[in-house]
C-alpha cells in the first residue's frame, strides 16, 4: 500500500483545503485520509485520535476531579470525603500516598444520595506505599473517602481521575497486595512468594514445640517447660523477662537482646527488640495480650541462651513464653491470630518418642475465642505406641482460625511406665482483613 501527499477542498464554496495522506489501496484505487479528533469539545484533554491507517489510538486520556482530590492533610482519626458527581467517563483512577496508615473506600450511588461502598472493607493503605486502584464507574455518581487510622498525616498526596483507563499492572520483582488490581503473570508458586515476603497482606508462619516427659492423666500443652494449660490475657500487661544473669544478659557470653513476636494492646501483629539487662528480670517496655514467638537476637559468643528464658505477663504473672536452655527460641504450639486477621492453617504433625509401647497419647487441638470468651475442641485424635508414633494431616481445604483466635494444642499420656515425650508442628498463612 503506497502513500503520498494530498488534499481535498473543505466545503463547495471555499478555497481552504484539507491535507491528507493519499493511500492507493491493493485494488489500485486511491483514498483520502488524515487524522482527526473525536472530543467533546469541553474536556479537549479527554480525547481519542483516528491514525491514518484508520485505526483508533488513545490520546491524553482522563480528568482530574478537583473537588475528590486533596493534599491536606488529615489529623488522627479524621476523614476526608470527597463530593459526589457524575458524569459520563466510565472508570474512574484513584492515586493515593501519605506517611500514616488509613483506609480507602470508592463510594457509589445511583442517584446521588443512597451510596455502596466498593470494597467493603476499603483498601488498606500503608505509610509511605502509593496506593493505586481503578474502577468501572459507568454513569453513576461517585465520591471518594479516606479515613486515617490513629497519628497525623504530615502529607497527603490523593487524587481522583476520570476517563477510561485499562487494567493496572504490577512489577514482576514488585510485592503483590491482597488488593492489588494488577494480576500476577510471572510462573511461581504462589505459597514460595508468600514465604519470600512477595504477597502483600499475608504471612507464612510454622509454629513447631515439644514436651518431654508427658504426665500420666495430665492434659499439658506441647509447649517447653511451661505450666500444663496456657493462660490467656485479655488485657494487654507489660512482659516480665525472668534470665540467669551469670550466663545471659549484659555483659554475658549467651543471650543479649531478644526479639519478641507478639499481639499488641489492638490486637495488631507486632516485633520489638528487648534488650537484656543485669539484673536477672526485666519488664519490657511494651505491652501486648500474648506472645507468639521469642527468639535470641543477639548473643556474646555463645551463640544461643545458656539457660531458660521465662516470659510472663507483668500484671497476674502468668506464662507467655520460654526459651529453652541452648534453644535460642521459643518452642510452643500456640498462636494468637490478630483481631483483624485471618488464618489458613494446613499441616499439622505430632511425633511421639519412647521406650513403652503400652503409652497411649491423646491429642487435642483447640481454638479459644477472645470474642466470646469460650474455648472450642476443633480437634481430638489418639497415638497408640504399639501400632504407630505418628500422626501427620494436610487438609486439602485448610483449616481456618477467625480474628481473634488462639489456636493451641495438647497431649494427655496413659499407659505408665516410661515417659513419652511429644513434638508437635503445624503451619499457617496469616491474612489481613482487608
Amino acid at each position: 500500500m503506497a502513500v503520498e501527499e494530498g488534499n481535498l477542498p473543505i466545503g463547495a464554496i471555499t478555497d481552504k483545503v484539507l491535507d491528507t495522506s493519499v493511500v492507493t489501496q491493493t485494488d489500485g484505487t486511491e483514498a483520502h485520509r488524515e487524522s482527526v479528533v473525536i472530543t467533546d469539545p469541553e474536556n479537549l484533554a479527554n480525547r481519542q485520535g483516528v491514525t491514518v491507517d484508520g485505526l483508533s489510538k488513545v490520546g491524553t486520556v482522563g480528568i482530574e476531579s478537583s473537588v475528590n482530590s486533596s493534599t491536606v492533610a488529615l489529623g488522627s482519626g479524621a476523614t476526608f470525603t470527597g463530593t459526589g458527581e457524575q458524569n459520563d467517563y466510565p472508570d474512574v483512577m484513584v492515586s493515593c500516598q501519605t506517611d500514616n496508615p488509613g483506609t480507602l473506600y470508592f463510594d457509589f450511588s445511583v442517584d446521588g444520595t443512597n451510596w455502596t461502598t466498593f470494597p467493603t472493607a476499603g483498601f488498606r493503605v500503608a505509610s509511605g506505599i502509593h496506593e493505586f486502584h481503578t474502577a468501572v464507574k459507568g454513569p453513576r455518581y461517585f465520591r471518594i473517602r479516606l479515613v486515617n487510622d490513629s497519628g497525623s498525616q504530615s502529607y497527603l498526596r490523593l487524587f481522583v481521575y476520570y476517563g477510561l483507563f485499562r487494567s493496572g499492572n504490577t512489577p514482576n520483582n514488585q510485592s503483590i497486595g491482597l488488593d492489588s488490581d494488577g494480576q500476577s503473570t510471572r510462573p511461581t508458586d504462589y505459597q514460595d512468594e508468600v514465604v519470600r515476603g512477595l504477597r502483600g497482606g499475608v504471612t507464612s508462619w510454622n509454629k513447631f514445640g515439644y514436651r518431654n516427659s508427658l504426665t500420666d492423666g495430665t492434659e499439658q500443652i506441647v509447649w517447653a517447660a511451661s505450666p500444663n494449660l496456657p493462660t490467656i490475657i485479655t488485657s494487654a500487661s507489660t512482659f516480665t523477662i525472668a534470665y540467669n544473669n551469670a550466663t545471659d544478659g549484659a555483659g554475658r557470653t549467651g543471650a543479649l537482646s531478644l526479639v519478641v513476636y507478639y499481639l499488641d494492646a489492638d490486637g495488631n501483629q507486632a516485633v520489638a527488640v528487648h534488650t537484656l539487662g543485669s539484673t536477672g528480670s526485666d519488664v519490657t517496655s511494651f505491652s501486648g495480650l500474648g506472645i507468639n514467638r521469642v527468639a535470641v537476637n543477639t548473643n556474646g559468643g555463645l551463640t544461643y541462651n545458656a539457660n531458660d528464658i521465662t516470659v510472663t505477663a507483668t500484671t497476674g504473672g502468668s506464662v507467655q513464653a520460654v526459651i529453652p536452655a541452648l534453644g535460642s527460641v521459643t518452642q510452643q504450639a500456640l498462636f494468637h491470630v490478630g483481631f483483624n486477621q485471618t488464618a489458613a492453617m494446613q499441616l499439622l504433625f505430632f511425633n511421639v518418642s519412647t521406650t513403652n509401647k503400652a503409652k497411649v497419647v491423646a491429642l487435642r487441638g483447640y481454638s479459644y475465642s477472645r470474642l466470646v470468651g469460650t474455648r472450642y475442641e476443633i480437634y481430638r485424635d489418639t497415638i497408640d505406641t504399639s501400632t504407630g508414633l505418628e500422626r501427620l494431616i494436610v487438609d486439602p481445604i485448610k483449616f481456618r482460625a477467625a480474628s481473634r483466635d488462639v489456636i493451641y494444642f495438647t497431649a494427655t499420656a496413659s499407659g505408665g511406665g516410661a515417659a513419652a515425650n511429644i513434638v508437635c508442628r503445624f503451619s499457617l498463612n496469616l491474612y489481613d482483613n482487608t
